[in-house]
């Protein structure tokens, strides 16, 4: 099968094309592609033996995109990658992976990733361009598109997740470091609140702007922030891109601030637990075993349920309010509401609907259960059992009605002072 390789490759990098790293990429592949031994002479022989070598190991390489730019997106296919290029690894099979981002935003965490499958990075980028084009046996067209969808049907559990994103010792050491350096001593938890800067800045071209209903406001964490000081906790205002500052005290302002790739991970890891919304990033600390408090949840029951599990993980979403009607919908039909709509936040304008974000009340509410339950606090009522137990039923009956399988059901309770507050939700 001949390969054109400065077509396949550049379709990858072309969005990032004014870019220095992007150019370098160019101009090697522009070199290769008109001689392929032009300025390859030095090191070809090396790399030559170094694909004889993997081919005495395995009897086929197959080459695949995986989409790096998003960091839910990278992590929930890189997960399903693991289990699958260790199964081909044992068939005889070598899978090798294209980043679909070409400045790679999460460079830290694919060098992580790195060391559990084979990724075509920096470091190695020269050597599999010169082994795909010298050698057109390699699969590459026929698998390129295998994880180009991230619903894998998986559930993932977040104790054995954790192995998957170890750090080196000199990596948790630079990462101390960098919470000295922000002035982070003692118990912290992180919070993250999704808005639509960060797609703006990293695909400009591209408007994302429908996606725009699972934004949160930050500013709405100030009285949970007082209270988790009182406790003699830290909050942590996570993010790269965002729109806006924290206008509250007793908070670090890590997005603006201190921002760091190698942190990220490491905060995610070393936090009490990690306030989290609709957004991406929420997968690093649910991959890494933390406990998650999630507000402003929403879609709440569609593309959730392969969500790593952690025993205290806890929920709070986004209402929905029925505008010609006066009222807020129940769970039921928000569910139904969520078929049609899906992640195209346009539509629940054409349904008349208006979401609703949490308040900053139930935002409280929600991080003092969390701390009181990881604590050992927590005491719930035999009324808060019931009405746990009725939004469970209620949930599994409509997703049993649409087919899916029950074990990849979202493993997760939903606050209980939230519960208590909005038990119309409900209704039947």
């Amino acid at each position: 099968m001949k390969i054109n390789l400065r077509n396949l490759i550049l379709r990858n990098i072309n969005r990032r094309d004014k870019q220095e790293e992007c150019d370098k990429k160019k101009q090697i592949i522009e070199r290769l592609s008109m001689d392929k031994d032009t300025g390859f002479n030095i090191r070809k022989n090396e790399w030559i033996k170094k694909y004889q070598e993997i081919r005495k190991q395995y009897r086929e390489i197959r080459v695949h995109r995986l989409w790096s730019t998003r960091i839910g997106e990278y992590i929930v296919r890189y997960l399903t990658i693991v289990e699958d290029s260790k199964k081909n690894a044992e068939k005889g099979i070598l899978d090798v992976f294209i980043l679909s981002d070409c400045m790679n935003h999460n460079a830290r965490l694919s060098t992580i990733m790195g060391r559990n499958i084979h990724i075509i990075d920096k470091t190695n980028i020269d050597m599999w361009k010169y082994i795909l084009y010298r050698f057109p046996k390699v699969a590459f067209s026929k698998y390129w598109n295998t994880y180009a969808n991230k619903k894998q049907d998986r559930r993932f559990d977040a104790e054995s997740t954790v192995q998957y994103f170890r750090l080196t010792q000199e990596e948790e050491q630079e990462g101390q470091y960098k919470k000295e350096a922000m002035g982070l001593k003692g118990p912290f938890v992180c919070v993250s609140s999704r808005d639509a800067t960060y797609l703006e800045k990293i695909l400009p071209e591209i408007d994302c702007h429908y996606h725009d209903f699972r934004d949160s406001d930050i500013n709405k964490f100030s009285s949970s922030a007082d209270y988790l000081s009182k406790q003699g906790i830290t909050a942590v205002r996570m993010g790269r891109y965002v729109k806006n500052s924290v206008e509250f005290d007793n908070c670090i302002d890590y997005a603006n601030e201190y921002y760091d790739e190698l942190l990220d991970i490491v905060l995610a890891k070393d936090c009490k637990f990690y306030i989290g919304d609709s957004s991406g990033i929420v997968w690093l600390p649910m991959v890494l075993n933390r406990p998650i408090a999630l507000r402003n949840w929403i879609p709440v029951f569609l593309d959730s349920e392969t969500l790593p599990y952690n025993s205290h993980n806890l929920m709070i979403f986004k209402k929905y309010y029925k505008k010609d009607e006066n009222r807020f919908l129940s769970i039921k039909e928000m569910m139904e509401i969520e078929k049609k709509v899906k992640y195209n936040g346009n539509l629940y304008v054409q349904y008349g609907i208006e979401v609703i974000e949490n308040s900053a009340e139930e935002i409280l509410d929600l991080v003092m259960e969390m701390n009181a339950r990881i604590d050992g606090k927590w005491i719930e009522t035999v009324e808060d059992i019931k009405l746990q137990e009725k939004y469970q039923r209620i949930y599994k009956e409509w997703f049993m009605k649409q087919h899916y399988k029950e074990s990849t059901m979202l493993r997760m309770k939903v606050g209980t002072l939230f519960l208590r507050k909005n038990a119309f939700l409900l209704d039947e």
